[in-house]
């Protein structure tokens, strides 16, 4: 525990004026940012290396129970997916520039990475991109199991680094990037850390960052929660005058993983967590390198991401001249980059391993900044010893939420909540737990249709207690009066797959997605076929989250059933709504409602 500070941050000493004015621009010398950008990399190369003896180990209700961890400084840093998929990127923006497309992005992924090293989300990306599939859809949910994962938030910080003082446009190419691997909530973690990044240039408090960066996140984003949820914890533990991240980690656990967490916990190497713990080390460290990365390894789940984060973080808020010296003495830290498993890199002609200094990365890391300033609006002016950056004020930057558009009929169940209906949902399999999503029938009436903003699970008929019950699932809605019924869409759930770095597609899920479905009316307690029915189906029964609707003639009836079987031999199915269409009957004195309500 450490004694809360009022100013939890020293501004920084370096001598290089900077102008604050609102509205005009802010000032930095090429020399320094060189400076801060190297400090950027090897922050994240020291913070990488601290954790990764321990990674995954402590994702329980505990943290690591040492005081500390041993630092690891190497002479010949060998890179991993904390920094090499960052090394790629630098790569393709070199060559393809800031307004590379999709295609260029997939070109140089197959052209400069392979299976080894990438693990997750980057992995499954890779794999899709080697069957023709595209950026986003390489991310997706509906074709990326690991869209929730970490991947985006490790592999994007760069451009942050790459934008100083220009948050909106990290967050901007942020999003671009993280949507190569990524969906969602775990997107909008990488445009959190890449906005974290490119304000730290000139704002050396920790807290202000945090929050800052906070304020452009889409305020229902789980990422958001996260962030928030340390932020309050953090503040009410400064009232004391005592900090204890131990604490706050034990209540990042409990509503993030344990009991509070309706389940939505996927594993140690999800955003979400892993973002919260991330937090926790840059406000508990207080701006202080080694402080902040011995917590960000400490907290567990996946530490040596989340210190490489907070190392790079540090590293451009102080810049190599202010990394401890214990840490980056040339006797013990060397300046070698060593490319293990990315072909091609930095010469096309050599075999791998390959070696670049980090200063020169840092050079090339300057080269594309000051491109990127200069895009901007930005200018550049000769001094004496160095040149300057003049940097265009970037003023309330926001995270576009890019949702889908949702066209087509409203479901009829909030029209019968309306009109004073009873609607309940029935399943061959039901639960009603409120505290876990998966158990939670009633969460299929809900009108959750896009889950990838709050991390909600969809519910299953996995029946842990009765491994042989079979596979055929039913789901249903029920009105307390007849109802005129004319369809019905089913949004489907999730993958559920025991593999982690194989390809999904080459591998039979548990369950989740349905391959076939059949459609009954309930009248006067008779399931009835109903007719003209019109099926409209995914081109393929693989993409998860799949959208199926159905139209028929409309019917009088109490409720409707839809019949699942789940894809490629799985034993269950997964689902997040159930939406029946058509109209409320009128009364005796009533117009007839449209059939459709817009």
């Amino acid at each position: 525990m450490h004694r809360a500070r009022l100013s939890l941050l020293l501004p920084l000493l370096l001598a290089v004026f900077v102008q604050t004015s609102p509205g005009q621009d802010r000032t930095i010398s090429s020399a320094e940012l060189l400076d801060k950008l190297h400090g950027m990399w090897l922050g994240q190369l020291i913070g990488n290396a601290a954790g990764r003896e321990t990674e995954g180990l402590y994702s329980g209700p505990e943290p690591n129970p040492n005081p500390s961890v041993p630092w690891v400084i190497k002479q010949a840093w060998d890179a991993d997916d904390d920094t090499d998929i960052e090394y790629v990127t630098l790569h393709i923006l070199e060559s393809c520039g800031f307004d590379c497309d999709a295609n260029d992005i997939a070109r140089q992924w197959l052209d400069h990475i392979t299976p080894e090293g990438i693990f997750i989300a980057n992995r499954q990306a890779w794999y899709l991109m080697r069957d023709g599939y595209r950026p986003p859809h390489t991310g997706s949910r509906h074709y990326n199991p690991h869209w929730y994962s970490i991947d985006a938030q490790i592999g994007t910080e760069l451009l942050g680094a790459l934008s100083p003082g220009m948050r909106q446009t990290a967050i901007d190419l942020a999003g671009t990037f993280g949507r190569v691997t990524n969906a969602g909530f775990a997107v909008h973690a990488a445009q959190f850390y890449a906005a974290l990044y490119a304000e730290a240039f000139f704002e050396p408090n920790v807290p202000t960052l945090v929050l800052n960066a906070l304020a452009a996140l889409p305020p229902d984003s789980r990422t958001t929660q996260v962030v928030a949820d340390i932020c309050d914890w953090y503040r009410q533990d400064a009232l004391d005058g005592v900090l204890d991240w131990r604490a706050a980690r034990t209540r990042l656990y409990d509503n993030y993983q344990g009991a509070r967490s309706f389940g939505r916990y996927y594993n140690w190497v999800e955003s979400t967590i892993n973002t919260g713990a991330t937090v926790l080390s840059l406000l508990y460290g207080q701006g202080d390198f080694e402080q902040t990365v011995q917590i960000a390894v400490l907290a567990g789940w996946d530490c040596d991401c989340n210190p490489a984060t907070a190392g790079g973080l540090l590293g451009i808020i102080h810049g190599l001249a202010g990394l401890p010296r214990s840490l980056t003495d040339l006797n013990i830290c060397g300046d070698s980059y060593v490319n293990v498993a990315r072909p091609g890199l930095p010469d096309a002609d050599a075999p791998l391993p390959q070696s670049e200094s980090i200063h020169r990365i840092a050079q090339r890391t300057l080269a594309l900044a000051q491109e990127n300033i200069l895009r901007n609006g930005g200018r550049l002016t000769p001094g004496r010893f160095t040149s300057y950056c003049h940097i265009p004020r970037h003023d309330s930057p926001h995270i576009n939420t890019y949702r889908p558009a949702i066209l087509g009929p409203y479901d009829l169940v909030p029209a019968a909540l309306d009109a004073g209906l009873s609607v309940t949902a029935h399943a061959s399999v039901a639960r009603f737990d409120p505290t876990r999503d998966r158990n939670n029938l009633a969460s299929i009436i809900d009108g959750l249709i896009d889950n990838s903003y709050n991390g909600v699970k969809p519910y299953w008929t996995n029946d842990p207690a009765d491994p042989n019950a079979p596979a055929e699932a039913w789901f249903e809605v029920r009105f307390s009066s007849p109802v005129l019924l004319a369809g019905v869409t089913l949004y489907g759930g999730d993958l559920v797959w025991s593999h982690i770095n194989t390809y999904y597609r080459d591998e039979p899920p548990l369950g989740g997605p349905l391959e076939a479905i059949d459609v009954s009316i309930l009248r006067d307690g008779v399931y009835l076929p109903p007719g003209d029915i019109v099926l409209y189906t995914p081109t393929s029964w693989l993409p998860i989250y799949q959208t199926i609707a159905v139209t028929f003639a409309p019917a009088v009836a109490d409720g409707i059933r839809l019949t699942c079987t789940p894809a490629r031999g799985g034993r269950f199915v997964t689902i997040l709504e159930l939406s029946p269409h058509g109209a409320i009957l009128p009364s005796p004195d009533a117009q007839v409602a449209p059939l459709f309500r817009r």
